[in-house]
Order: structure tokens, then C-alpha cells, then sequence
């Protein structure tokens, strides 16, 4: 991993499970910076925005719950797995659902991985591990909008 510190997008409309990852994050030894979007469409909005530096956007990671008002998680992945310049962009899943149909769906759209929120330690091991020994492209490579 490279000296900066990585972007955790949450698209979570549920205040209560978001505040309950941010307090574990630092529990767990992450060290991230935590942004959140309500829906799929006010995360989308964000991506597609200046309001990511390039910095984050090099080292940006998704968490995506699915069941949410507005655009849910697989509206979310549909429409950013056809969007050319974020279409590669890694998203884990972090629900409450556990339908064989929701995990099949989400992998169709090539999630890096699919944990219910009852595990979201099995999630935090799962990216503490990513972070320290995944391999981001450059930033320069990366393309904005």
C-alpha cells in the first residue's frame, strides 16, 4: 500500500449502522478516510463529481448495502458497472440481506465481496488485509469526469 491513506465510501441510509462501522474501523487498526452517501444516487453523484480529490479516488473503496430507499444497491451497481469511467471501481457489499438472489446478483456485477452486517468484522479483516497488500492503478491512469 502506498503512503496515502485510503477512501472508504459507505452507501448506507441507516445513521445507526454507519456510526456502528465508523467505530470499529479504528478498533480494527484501519486507518481511512470515511465518506457517506444516503442511496445509490447520492453516491453516484459524488463519484461523478470534483469533490474527490485524485488521491482519493486512487485508493477508493465502496461499501453498498442493498436495501435502500431511493436507489438501492442494485440500481447502484448497474449503473456504475455501465459507467466507463467507474466501472472498475471495487465494491463490497454490506447488508442485512442474505436471499441467495441478492448475493447472485451483486457477484453478477462483480463485487469484491458480498458480508451480511451481522459479520462486519469478517468485513473489517476482509479490508484490512485488501488495503495493506492490494495494488491501486496510478491515479493518472484513472479517468474523472
Amino acid at each position: 500500500m502506498s503512503n496515502r491513506t485510503p477512501t472508504i465510501l459507505v452507501v448506507e441510509d441507516d445513521f445507526v449502522d454507519l456510526e456502528i462501522f465508523k467505530r470499529r474501523v479504528p478498533k480494527c487498526g484501519l486507518q481511512v478516510d470515511i465518506l457517506n452517501a444516503t442511496d445509490g444516487a447520492a453516491a453516484l453523484q459524488l463519484l461523478r463529481s470534483d469533490r474527490l480529490t485524485p488521491e482519493q479516488r486512487e485508493q477508493l473503496v465502496v461499501l453498498l448495502d442493498i436495501n435502500m430507499p431511493g436507489m438501492n444497491g442494485h440500481q447502484f451497481l448497474d449503473e456504475i458497472r455501465a459507467d466507463e469511467t467507474l466501472r472498475s471501481t471495487v465494491i463490497f457489499v454490506l447488508t442485512t440481506s442474505d436471499h441467495p438472489r441478492d448475493v447472485t446478483r451483486a457477484y453478477e456485477r462483480n463485487v469484491a465481496g458480498y458480508f451480511l452486517k451481522s459479520n462486519v468484522e469478517g468485513l473489517l479483516e476482509t479490508l484490512s488485509s485488501y488495503l495493506n497488500n492490494v495494488r491501486f492503478p496510478p491515479a493518472a491512469t484513472l479517468q474523472t469526469s
